[in-house]
């Protein structure tokens, strides 16, 4: 989509926000941005501010950001920034945030975040930066909600943006096998363990299916809790896969699990869909703006394993209800979350905050 008006096409954005190698929500949605038209529009340039590696490369990732940020942030009109309220995240941004008040630039705040928001309404940092900014982008309308109700203080303009989901080919129903994956950063808030105990009830009836845990953050404590359970023979730790491998084992999968208490937008259930692959997911997050229990999704209480044991079998059981759910998805997600639709979004908010 190309803008008819000359005088849009010479402001340029400043897009700030993880390293492209990171993991998570924020380093995807900068990567399908990258390839959508607003980009080269809006002449965008990504400056990665932070990186998940060691803490020496963190902070040599984060000051050589800081310092080109000073050479270059005086040719754009608009800074993006992606950020959550962690005070490490907004101290490692704080520079070009400086930076971008000297100038006058137009301020985003792009929040990926959700139920934690209700936890930094004390956050004086953040809330500094949120009354100085131009506009707020939030990943739902719950959050919107949530917001307006928890930061009645803050003045600064919202609207809602959701993630993109980029297009993939449909899998043959050959290639899918008898596989359930969880992708996630283990730990108690993606509750792994409720997918090993909820397994746990019901493995020995289904001898041919596998499970595969794909991520990183506590693996160990969760690999041995899997032993412990005697489930070492069909369940296995991946660690963190990206690319060609992370693509061939979502090709393969039937059902994924979700089992968190907070997100914000969850990335995977778009990729999920994207792939065909039937979720399994409690109301976390901004997805209840979109869960259609029973066709885009099975939902379960949060912390119920006992449920999720019972919305596997129906899936297990019924390749009908699987290839129902996978067709629905995948129409779903197309309709609602293209990147041609995202695209268009960000383009209408870049206009309104250049003309304000």
């Amino acid at each position: 989509m190309q803008s008819s008006n000359p005088l849009l096409k010479k402001k340029r954005v400043l897009v700030v926000g993880s390293a492209e190698q990171s993991a998570g929500g924020v380093a995807s949605v900068i990567r399908l941005m990258k390839k959508m038209p607003v980009w080269q529009e809006y002449g965008c340039y990504w400056l990665g501010t932070q990186i998940q590696r060691n803490y020496a490369w963190k902070l040599w990732y984060a000051l050589k950001a800081n310092i080109l940020a000073l050479f270059i942030i005086w040719r754009y009109d608009i800074v993006h920034f992606h950020t959550v309220p962690d005070r490490i995240c907004l101290v490692i941004q704080m520079p070009v945030f400086l930076l971008a008040l000297m100038g006058r630039k137009r301020i985003i705040m792009h929040i990926h975040m959700g139920n934690q928001l209700k936890n930094h309404t004390q956050n004086t940092l953040f809330k500094w930066c949120l009354r100085r900014a131009n506009l707020v982008i939030l990943l739902a309308k719950k959050w919107q909600v949530l917001f307006q109700e928890q930061y009645a203080d803050i003045q600064t303009p919202t609207t809602v943006l959701y993630n993109a989901c980029e297009e993939v080919p449909k899998v043959p129903l050959e290639e899918k096998e008898k596989l359930i994956i969880m992708a996630a950063y283990f730990n108690d808030n993606k509750a792994p363990d409720l997918l090993l105990k909820a397994w746990q009830e019901i493995e020995k009836q289904y001898p041919d299916w596998r499970i595969m845990m794909l991520g990183n953050g506590e693996v160990e404590r969760f690999k041995k809790m899997s032993e412990n359970m005697g489930l070492s023979d069909s369940v296995t730790f991946t660690g963190y896969v990206v690319g060609k491998e992370k693509e061939n084992i979502f090709r393969k999968a039937n059902i994924l699990c979700m089992c968190s208490y907070e997100e914000g937008f969850p990335m995977v259930i778009l990729e999920a869909w994207a792939y065909g692959i039937c979720v399994i997911t409690t109301p976390v997050g901004g997805l209840p703006d979109v869960l259609e229990d029973g066709k885009n999704a099975l939902v379960f209480d949060f912390g119920n394993w006992k449920e999720l044991a019972e919305k596997l079998t129906c899936l297990i059981e019924s390749q009908e209800i699987r290839m129902d759910m996978s067709d629905y998805s995948r129409q779903f997600v197309y309709k609602h979350f293209s990147m041609d639709n995202v695209n268009r979004e960000i383009l209408n908010i870049y206009h309104l905050i250049c003309n304000e």
